[in-house]
This record gives C-alpha cells, structure tokens and sequence, in this order.
C-alpha cells in the first residue's frame, strides 16, 4: 500500500518539527548545566540488546510464513475464539507512561533533568517515534489481522506507550524502580490490549515495543551531541 498524500504530509511535517525542535538546541549548549554535566548519555551495547531483540523478534515473525501462521495467526484465532466484547482502553493507555513523567516532576519529584532538558527529549523522542512508525506502516503495507486495512506493522499505540516507558525509566528508574516497572506494565498491557481487541498481530506489538524503546535511546543519545 502506498501512502497518501495525507500521509506524505504527516511525515514531512514531522521531520520539520524535529528539525524545529533540534536545531535551536545547539544554541543553547554552552549552558554550565548542560546534560552531559549530569547524566550519562552514552549508548552502550547492554543498552540495545532488549529493544534489539524485541524489534528483531517482531519481524521475524511477522515476514516468516511458517512463523506468522503459528504465532499471529493462532494466536490472534485464540483470543477471538469467545467472540469477546472489545475494550479500547489502550487509547488513553498509550499516553500514561509519557503523561506521567512530566506529572511527576510537576508534583516535585527529583527527575535526571530539568523541565527544559525533559521536554526537549520527550519531544525528540515522540517525534521519532511518529516518523518510524509512520515511514514503516506506509512503507511495508502489512495487512491487519482484519481485512482491508494495511498499517499493520509496526503497532503506533504500543510505540507510544513503550517511548514513554522507556522516558519514564530514565527520569525516576534509578531511585524509583517501582515508578519504572509500572510504566512497562502499563506499556505492556496497552500491546496485549491491541491483540486481544484483534487490532494487531502479536509481530505488529512486538516491533512496536522495541521500536518505542529505541526512539528514546537514539534521542538521549543524540542529546550530548546536539548540546542542549
């Protein structure tokens, strides 16, 4: 499936909010409490290999034949079997993770960043992850569990959910794990929500997860580097 003009415009206006949002950054980077001052940010192997493995994952299934018959497909006919009442709650859902990291700082919780630091980061992030997950929906064209819509892979909700998660991990993790571990509870939840509710295949909900990670890892990444 090829994209629509719509669609062509939603990515390019993303890839000029992200040029927005970055390019001024530079600017900013002689500031004495500069972010490679007071949190690592390097990328490392140990880093990767979660994200790694959950996006690899996702994909071998999905473009598998053999695979995607005995995992998605069964899978999906399991959870469909009772004819279940669907509860789209994973549309809110999506947003606790991120929404959470900014309420916590906003009721003073100690986070890794300031408030100008965070909102550069999380804007990064979510940017990267509409332009991964839109480049790819409209670029592959994978079918979804249910005829005639072709955006299938990766899942844009558990992308979401789990960029959040990751954000949120990174800002309170380290003195809070119970605050990191219910953000990937919820983020979890919000791809099961997405299979049970026949809107994805368990493929579509793993890539999703580990592509939402690697957004916020790239951006932190970038941020010495880009020096704000």
């Amino acid at each position: 499936m090829q994209m629509t003009k719509s669609h062509i415009h939603t990515t390019l206006l993303g890839v000029l909010l992200l040029a927005t949002v970055l390019r001024p950054l530079a600017a900013a980077g002689q500031r004495s409490d500069s972010l490679t001052c007071r949190y690592d940010h390097r990328l490392t192997w140990g880093q990767t290999v979660a994200p790694t493995l959950l996006l690899a994952g996702g994909a071998t299934v999905a473009f598998t034949p053999s695979l995607h018959d005995n995992i998605d497909i069964k899978l999906r006919d399991w959870l469909q079997l009772d004819g279940h009442k669907r509860y789209e709650a994973e549309n809110l859902l999506q947003y606790v993770p991120i929404s959470s990291v900014v309420l916590l700082k906003a009721c003073g919780l100690e986070s890794r960043h300031n408030w100008r630091d965070m909102v550069c980061l999380g804007a990064g992030s979510a940017l990267f992850t509409v332009l991964f997950s839109n480049g790819l929906k409209y670029t592959i064209g994978r079918e979804r569990p249910y005829p005639g819509v072709f955006t299938s892979f990766p899942s844009g909700h558990t992308m979401t959910a789990f960029f959040g998660a990751e954000m949120l991990r990174r800002e309170y993790g380290e003195e809070y794990p119970a605050i990191a571990i219910t953000g990937y509870a919820v983020a979890t939840g919000v791809g099961l929500l997405r299979m049970y509710n026949n809107r994805h295949w368990a493929s579509d909900v793993l890539a999703g997860a580990g592509l939402g990670i690697l957004s916020t890892s790239l951006m932190y990444w970038l941020a010495p580097y880009l020096q704000f």
